[in-house]
């Protein structure tokens, strides 16, 4: 009868075992194919279809270059911009909408207001512009002052490669289209631009607000035969933000932990607990799989791995090493020997002591490597 219990005890073994081996390549193969395809739907969406006469054009146009000297015979518009209000910033759809005060002080016979573009407006009928006076105001230097409030979504490709420690930019681009670059010219107005004091952007730090002038090379006449190449005058106000460190420690880190520790406890229980102690990793190995398609749900398709994927490569490769050294332990110990079990209980602590100082220093290091 004991002969017959532990064949059968050794057959369990053996079923937990093979089971584990199929989780581990199984579900993470399934996850990648599953990204893969996705990944192939997104593309298929964008292959345009081809007419009798097709070309291919592999022509990129257009720069933006910093202005380091104005033009000599160029009128200069001062232009500000004073933030009140961001929402419905959207990682996935690569938008945010933003309501702000825009003015401009100009001198000349001209006027720059009326013409104005945001050249990464999404929605153009979703756009609000106004003019707080119905016609420009006279300074004291003769100059002329208009101010108009806008409120609108706004384009804005974020790079996720450092989520969820990311660090983002939200630009806003302003140009006028009747004004060519050796005409007028717009300087931001660096002393009175800013944002309100009550401006929050949830999960997010404001770090501040940043001006640039540009000139705007498309570097095409958009089909106007004899004329010149179109180059216009364009400023740029960008709000530089940062994610909430808590994020990163309470969403990400804190139940990755968790589940690691779970797996690791797996080697202080005593070897000859084969069947719990294989459970432990696969069912660690699943939940971290979980987790990960959560936590990858709040952004769009990536064909790159970003940070998050590169902590999870470390918790699956950790999970793995364990799994691999509890088979290892179940192979080679001698049960009726009580010093072969007291040999591998040392091997167990002390590889749960270096796996976790190894995941420390791995973590610790992947950011460094993207601060």
């Amino acid at each position: 009868m004991f002969r017959l219990n532990q064949i059968n005890c050794e057959k369990r073994v053996r079923v937990i075992t093979l089971f584990s081996i199929f989780v581990l390549f199984t579900i993470p193969a399934l996850l990648f194919c599953n990204r893969t395809i996705k990944a192939e739907e997104a593309d298929s969406k964008n292959i345009s279809l081809h007419n009798n006469i097709s070309l291919h054009i592999n022509k990129p146009l257009g720069n933006l270059s910093p202005i380091n000297a104005l033009p000599p015979n160029a009128k200069q518009v001062k232009i500000g911009l004073y933030g009140v209000n961001i929402y419905d910033l959207s990682i996935r759809s690569n938008t945010y909408h933003i309501t702000a005060y825009i003015w401009l002080k100009w001198k000349g016979d001209f006027d720059p207001v009326q013409s104005l573009e945001f050249t990464n407006l999404v929605e153009n009928w979703s756009l609000t512009k106004k003019l707080l006076m119905d016609s420009p105001k006279i300074m004291p230097d003769g100059s002329k002052y208009q101010t108009i409030t806008i409120e609108g979504r706004f384009f804005q490709p974020f790079d996720l490669r450092s989520y969820p420690l990311d660090k983002q930019k939200l630009e806003l681009f302003i140009e006028n289209p009747l004004f060519n670059y050796e005409d007028v010219v717009f300087i931001p107005d660096g002393t009175d631009s800013g944002y309100d004091a009550g401006l929050l952007i949830p999960g997010w730090k404001i770090k501040g607000l940043d001006a640039d002038s540009y000139l705007h090379d498309y570097g095409t006449n958009f089909g106007e035969t004899g004329a010149a190449v179109s180059k216009y005058s364009l400023v740029k106000f960008s709000f530089a933000l940062e994610r909430h460190i808590n994020f990163f420690i309470w969403k990400v880190m804190l139940p990755l932990f968790i589940v690691l520790m779970t797996n690791w406890v797996a080697l202080i229980l005593k070897p000859i607990l084969i069947e719990v102690r294989t459970a432990m990793p696969a069912t660690a190995l699943l939940t971290t799989v979980l987790m990960q398609q959560a936590a990858l749900d709040a952004i769009p398709e990536c064909s790159t791995l970003v940070l998050i994927d590169k902590i999870y490569v470390l918790a699956y490769i950790f999970i793995i090493l364990t799994l691999f050294q509890i088979i290892w332990v179940n192979i080679h110990i001698d049960k009726n020997s009580p010093s072969s079990i007291a040999r591998m209980v040392k091997i167990d602590k002390v590889s749960f002591g270096v796996q976790a100082v190894g995941f420390i220093i791995s973590i610790t290091l992947l950011l460094w490597l993207h601060h």
